[in-house]
């Protein structure tokens, strides 16, 4: 199977040299496509030249939907991977939900879950967060998704197109999952290994972030009662 790899990221120069090292871990015929969402660090020098990825400039900082939706327009292969440039989830897991993808495929959504044994997210307002937007999405949605807001999604690129995303910043992940539990399509949930970066760190959601994650997932739900 063809996979396009789709990586947004914004001001992560102090992170990125790890992020490219670990990128080759993925099999050569995985398109890897990084879509530089405006930075204003060192990251757009880092990426010059890389001739193993494919890189997608945004002049300035539109947001993670509009980086997510850029890459896919562009990816060339049928089945998109999607996943965060933080290195808070461990590239191994990305790889291990790509062979429970191809195990279950087709008609299948892989979707990472952050919450196991081998995480270490500790708990703060966010860890909180996540927990109350999760269990109004499941009463919402009438799912049962462990962690409907995790970055690592794995699907084939004619579903998303399916969608017709309008999402340009971080509420994307809540409406990719809200329109395709709509489309009742199977969710198969793989653990990650997760360890939570602070905003100190470059953590770039912010609490501010989920109003519009929620007011996103209950006008979904509203417009299609």
């Amino acid at each position: 199977m063809n996979y396009s790899l789709i990586i947004p990221i914004y001001n992560e120069g102090h992170s990125l040299d790890k992020l490219l090292k670990q990128l080759q871990k993925f099999d050569r015929s995985t398109e890897i496509i990084i879509i530089d969402d405006g930075s204003n660090d060192n990251t757009e020098s880092i990426l010059k030249g890389q001739s193993s990825f494919k890189v997608i400039k945004h002049q300035k900082n539109l947001g993670k939907g509009a980086s997510i939706i850029s890459g896919i327009n562009d990816a060339k292969h049928d089945n998109i991977i999607l996943m965060d440039g933080d290195l808070e989830v461990e590239m191994s897991s990305v790889i291990k939900g790509i062979k429970v993808y191809e195990n279950n495929y087709p008609n299948i959504v892989i979707n990472g879950c952050r919450w196991n044994k081998k995480s270490n997210p500790g708990f703060s307002i966010n860890t909180y967060g996540n927990f109350i937007i999760n269990l109004i999405f499941n009463n919402l949605y009438k799912t049962n998704i462990k962690d409907v807001l995790c970055c690592v999604k794995i699907f084939e690129k004619k579903l998303f197109n399916s969608l017709n995303i309008t999402s340009k910043s971080f509420s994307i992940e809540i409406e990719v999952m809200s329109k395709l539990a709509l489309k009742k399509r199977r969710f198969k949930e793989v653990d990650v290994v997760y360890k939570r970066r602070s905003s100190n760190d470059g953590k770039k959601l912010k609490i501010s972030d989920a109003w519009g994650i929620l007011w996103k997932m209950l006008k979904i739900r509203l417009n299609n009662n």
